[in-house]
């Protein structure tokens, strides 16, 4: 429940009109709003909540937020009415307050790649131990992540966050809202260059994680990690490091390559040994591994059940996930996004697993690369060269510039994907292993589907 001194505390709002003074919950959606709730006009890139005020109070009878600026006539408006300079903002207010009424720790969890299953693998760990609140699948935007804050029911000890970007000020935002204990960048690598321009501004923006974690609150740092490593010892926050190839305060090591099966891991830490085997494939993922176990362990749950978390974790929808086809050959789905280093990650990771057949890379073009695009599709390219992969199978216009790059590599460039397709599923023979993974612009999913 709200009560609309809290809200007007919380927003810095003006009470326009009073009907309510307590509401049930807090709403976007003013097609899902619920009998009693307080109604939150978003204004995005091509739409404007206010648009639909009138209809959220009819079906809610409840109230509104309401920016002071906006055109909208309340004249007739059934419900309480507060206005605000910001409703985007608002919301974040709303989150920020909501927050310090809880008395759990907050973790936060940003990065380039990885953010999600670091998260899933994280809240699987924390759960064998604490109660545990943590947003669902990505839901990781300035919208998601409030509103995520605000569905926490009663007082979790434990709430996981992961927060995401592509402009300059949105990770700051939401950790200035979610006022993390502890926090983890897991890599700082190539993505959402429209908005961030340079590895730079991605490195400046997703270090305000750290810089907003509370006084005397935990930073996790990926040490290996070039950007982040050099960073780290400026902060005044209590510094947890993991890597893999560096000394850290936890470190892993594979005890047996399992090959499809996955490995057998060996973490290192301040606690002792964690010993755990994982279905989970590639290099990628092992960073993954590690900087739950980090959290979980630094955060007081035991080795033994940070081990159990580990084995029973499968791999996140559209995450490298493998599937064998009825014809014979095997499909790997991670079609959930791309950008330059999760490309080469894949990639490398199909080179070193075994194949009876021909392995094929199905890869579509990475958006939101801005001016570097064709340069970061070229060293794809030169990358997909070195691989030796028996086939490259590439789609849409900026793979044009991949293509350019291949040499004699046996590859082919479609722009049309029920073609590409086609080709595919011509070449494919039995004990062959398919690689599909492009920008979700392209939904790659689609040709895995087909592929099936």
């Amino acid at each position: 429940m709200w009560r609309l001194e809290d809200i007007v505390k919380a927003v810095g709002g003006t009470v326009l009109k009073k009907e309510k003074e307590v509401f049930a919950a807090i709403s976007t959606d003013s097609r899902t709003i619920g009998k009693g709730d307080l109604f939150i006009p978003i204004l995005g890139k091509s739409f404007d909540g206010h648009a639909f005020i009138g209809e959220a109070l009819k079906r809610s009878g409840g109230g509104t937020l309401c920016r002071a600026d906006s055109p909208v006539s309340l004249a007739d408006a059934d419900g309480t009415v507060v206005l605000v300079e910001d409703t985007n903002q608002a919301l974040l207010d709303l989150a920020r307050f909501k927050r310090h009424t809880l008395s759990g720790a907050f973790i936060s969890i940003t990065g380039s790649n990885g953010k999600t299953t670091t998260k899933e693998i994280l809240a699987a760990m924390m759960t064998k131990r604490y109660g545990v609140h943590f947003n669902e699948k990505n839901l990781n935007n300035l919208i998601g992540v409030p509103m995520s804050i605000l569905s926490v029911a009663g007082d979790p000890e434990i709430c996981i966050l992961e927060l995401g970007t592509n402009t300059p000020g949105e990770i700051k935002k939401l950790a200035v809202a979610t006022n993390p204990d502890a926090s983890l960048i897991t890599n700082v690598n190539p993505s959402h260059l429209e908005g961030l321009a340079s590895l730079e501004g991605i490195l400046e923006e997703k270090l305000d994680l750290f810089r907003h974690t509370k006084e005397g609150g935990k930073i996790f740092v990926n040490i290996d990690d070039p950007g982040i490593a050099g960073w780290w010892r400026t902060t005044q926050r209590t510094t947890v490091t993991f890597g893999i190839d560096s000394d850290a305060d936890f470190r892993l090591a594979v005890g047996e390559d399992l090959g499809w099966e996955g490995s057998d891991v060996i973490i290192s830490c301040p606690a002792g040994t964690i010993r755990a085997r994982t279905s989970l494939l590639g290099r990628h993922n092992l960073y993954n591994i590690l900087a739950a176990a980090a959290i979980a362990s630094t955060m007081g749950v035991e080795g033994e059940l940070i081990g159990e978390a580990i084995g029973k974790f499968v791999s996140y929808d559209k995450r490298f996930q493998p599937a064998t086809s009825p014809k014979g050959y095997v499909i790997i789905d991670d079609t959930y996004n791309a950008n330059p280093s999760s490309m080469k990650w894949a990639i490398s990771t199909l080179a070193a697993l075994p194949a009876a057949g021909k392995r094929v890379a199905v890869l579509g073009g990475m958006k939101e690369l801005g001016e570097m695009s064709a340069r970061y599709h070229r060293e794809l390219g030169a990358y997909l060269r070195e691989a030796g992969l028996g086939l490259i199978v590439l789609l849409g216009e900026e793979t044009k510039d991949t293509m350019a790059e291949l040499g004699g590599a046996p590859a082919a460039h479609f722009d049309n994907k029920e073609e590409l397709i086609g080709y595919v599923a011509s070449q494919a023979g039995p004990g062959d292993t398919i690689l599909v993974k492009g920008s979700r612009a392209f939904r790659m999913e689609d040709i895995v589907e087909a592929l099936k």
